[in-house]
């Protein structure tokens, strides 16, 4: 008498197990994209109806479509009720609108889901064989993960940013002035950079091997340079760090307007402290340490870290140039270490007459920039 009960419970823990296998073989298939595909449907409608505008002409022929479907449908079920003899042995056959009203609905919701489970199994197909999705589609309505995941790369962005603004502030005290961008010799030739300047205030210096009379790319020189480093690395874009020549790459680029070029006796005994000269003091920054951009996160055509030209003009827009400043697509704009060593969050669309004065340090445009 026991056996049905053996057989019985067998199969609920064989039911159980698929119901706790199921999502985990889910995940093992799809990886991250199984948030996609579980969670979309909640995403697409959270993220799409606060940008969604009503078109009413459109909306009153749907509506008028719809009225017409259902009286018609009553208006069917009647005539097929009632035709013929209109009492037999059950009695008399009725058709009420309520009837009409719940198979209207039923008939909704099944065209809804057919069209659903359709879109449905595309997806899993796509998901299923490496499809890559859209990167605008990812950009638009990107998953609650991804949503943390790139908070969590632009909070590291303004922290490195933060960081080198600090390093500035630093060498400051020390020297009494910003150090220059970059330096050249009396004949063009190019020497350092403003990185190497700041490096002993962040996490790094300059090897004791390093001759400041020759350039960053002479052979005395270059083994300092053929490294990368993490505080230069922008965590939200991919792609190689290093460039053809193996020189680490660098994320972010210096005002030109704070940090320009200077050009350095190579002669002088004292070049390893003329190096650090010719940079503009904070005394000088009139327009305001908090209106003047200082650094910034570029998006493409990527300078080595140690490039004595690592710097741009923010006065050509956020993002409208490949030698200005920027950042990914999905950020709509870049990431910037004031003077004052806050870091400000400025739009594609901002304005080029703001970006000119926050590019300037004494031209006389006050700007009020507000912390995004």
């Amino acid at each position: 008498m026991s056996e049905p009960k053996i057989v019985s419970s067998a199969s609920v823990m064989v039911a159980r197990l698929i119901v706790i296998l199921t999502p985990i073989l889910l995940v093992v298939t799809l990886g991250l994209n199984t948030e996609h595909l579980l969670l979309g449907w909640i995403y697409f409608p959270l993220q799409t109806i606060p940008k969604m505008t009503m078109d009413w002409a459109s909306a009153m022929i749907g509506l008028a479509a719809m009225v017409l479907f259902v009286v018609g449908l009553h208006r069917t079920a009647c005539w097929f009720m009632h035709r013929g003899d209109s009492v037999n042995v059950i009695g008399t056959r009725s058709w009420t609108w309520r009837s009409t009203v719940v198979c209207s609905g039923l008939l909704f919701v099944l065209f809804a889901s057919g069209t659903a489970l359709v879109g449905a199994t595309h997806q899993l197909v796509w998901l299923s064989s490496g499809r890559p999705v859209s990167n605008a589609v990812a950009y638009q309505y990107p998953g609650l993960m991804e949503q943390a995941r790139d908070a969590a790369r632009r909070s590291q962005v303004r922290n490195e940013l933060k960081m080198f603004g600090l390093a500035f502030h630093n060498f400051h005290d020390v020297h009494g002035a910003f150090p220059p961008g970059g330096t050249v010799n009396q004949d063009g030739g190019l020497l350092h950079g403003w990185a190497m300047s700041v490096g002993p205030y962040v996490s790094y210096e300059a090897s004791d091997e390093m001759d400041f009379r020759r350039g960053w790319k002479d052979p005395s020189n270059k083994r300092g340079y053929k490294c990368q480093l993490s505080c230069f690395i922008n965590p939200s874009l991919p792609g190689p760090v290093f460039d053809e020549d193996g020189f680490g790459l660098c994320h972010w680029a210096g005002n030109v307007h704070v940090l320009p070029i200077r050009t350095v006796d190579v002669d002088t005994p004292t070049i390893g402290v003329d190096r650090h000269r010719g940079g503009i003091s904070i005394k000088h920054i009139t327009d305001g340490t908090s209106n003047t951009i200082l650094l910034g996160t570029v998006g493409q055509h990527f300078k080595p870290w140690g490039h004595p030209a690592n710097v741009r003009d923010p006065a050509v827009g956020v993002n409208r140039s490949p030698e200005g400043f920027g950042g990914p697509p999905a950020w709509q704009g870049g990431h910037f270490a004031m003077c004052d060593g806050s870091v400000r969050f400025l739009s594609d669309d901002t304005d080029l007459s703001i970006m000119k004065a926050l590019a300037t340090p004494a031209g006389g445009e006050p700007v009020l920039v507000q912390n995004q």
